[in-house]
């Protein structure tokens, strides 16, 4: 008898904590991003926000199809808090920031007001340290205001999921905002925030323009200072530095070849003298997709090597233009060769700094055609 109370009271309990949970998911705005503006001594702060069907709408596939409305919020304040503040007491439902997955700035917060950027996300218990953070040279609004695939929600966009457009197509790595904080605070290094902006030219539904959001470049960040907006033809070396990349598409000889190279493996050799210069070593293996003229494999390999070498060359001609380090090679020094030299002259990444890139490429196999 005391059993079955026990058990009753126990499913009473929980059946009152799950309506009052209910009730309060249904009742609240759900902000998915967060945008952040500066202009005349103020922070202008942007919301984007969803209710709770649409979140849910993630879990299926059917409803995707449907038009999943956004809501935009606005508002200034002498601080990124006050201005949200002000979001918050004009809202018809409480605010929400557990699903917040992206905070996109203005190229104008990114130069000035970081630190603040840093403070207030430290200090909001809801926001996660594997947001993404990304920055624009555009209207924030109209950013998140940007049009996805299908109707689907803008979660499946570039701007809230990255990770499924470079896994296959990398431009740049985009890492998440953890990575960010750690690197801001190093003597040494760059972090680049990627840039992204509407691009209405390439997808159509009918005869209408799409704006979707794709990327264009990154913000150089280097020793908690900014170092300027670069193109991402300029970062063309990034992704062969990078630690995180598994599959790249390749085109040679004005694109009658293709290649797909797997899981290029960069090192970075220190050579001693008065300050640092490198060796880089780069291995990989490559796949051909498609040749159409029989290009034998030595002209594909020698082909492949010089174009990889210039766009290496091509990141570091800029990191020496900005006075930075868009490929992390000094970090390599200043972690096993700190004692060698003064940590003045290891950030200092240059053309001459560079004394060989070494590209060795082993072809795995060939398209073979489905039978």
């Amino acid at each position: 008898m005391k059993k079955t109370i026990l058990v009753l009271t126990l499913w009473s309990v929980l059946f009152q904590l799950v309506g009052c949970d209910a009730k309060e998911i249904q009742s609240q705005t759900y902000i998915t991003g967060l945008g952040i503006d500066y202009a005349d001594d103020e922070f202008i702060v942007y919301t984007q926000a969803q209710n709770f069907a649409n979140i849910a709408k993630q879990e299926g596939t059917t409803s995707l199809q449907q038009s999943a409305p956004m809501l935009i919020g606005e508002a200034k304040g002498k601080s990124i808090h006050s201005a949200l503040d002000l979001l918050e007491q004009n809202s018809a439902l409480p605010f929400y920031y557990g699903h917040v997955n992206t905070i996109l700035l203005s190229e104008n917060v990114i130069k000035e007001k970081m630190n603040s950027v840093i403070d207030f996300i430290g200090q909001n218990p809801f926001l996660r340290y594997n947001i993404w953070l990304m920055g624009t040279q555009e209207n924030i609004k109209d950013i998140f205001l940007g049009e996805s695939f299908f109707n689907f929600p803008s979660t499946y966009t570039i701007l809230h999921s990255p990770n499924l457009l470079t896994k296959n197509t990398i431009i740049i790595p985009i890492e998440e905002y953890n990575k960010f904080v750690s690197a801001f605070f190093q003597p040494i290094g760059s972090f680049i925030i990627p840039s992204i902006a509407l691009n209405d030219t390439n997808f159509f539904k009918g005869d209408e323009q799409k704006n979707i959001s794709t990327l264009t470049g990154g913000f150089a960040i280097s020793q908690q200072q900014f170092k300027g907006w670069v193109d991402k033809e300029d970062l063309v070396g990034v992704k062969w530095a990078s630690k995180n990349v598994t599959n790249i598409p390749y085109s040679l000889f004005q694109e009658k070849v293709s290649l797909l190279i797997q899981k290029p493996k960069f090192r970075i050799e220190v050579i001693s003298g008065p300050k640092p210069s490198y060796n880089l070593i780069l291995k990989m293996d490559a796949q051909i997709d498609q040749n159409q003229e029989n290009i034998s494999y030595d002209r594909i390999e020698k082909e492949l090597e010089k174009e990889i070498k210039e766009e290496l060359m091509k990141t570091i001609e800029k990191s020496e233009e900005l006075k930075t380090d868009l490929l992390n090679i000094s970090e390599t020094t200043y972690r096993y060769h700190l004692k060698e030299w003064n940590l003045k002259n290891i950030p200092s990444i240059s053309k001459d700094s560079i004394n060989k890139i070494e590209v060795n490429l082993n072809i795995i196999n060939t398209l073979h055609y489905k039978r």
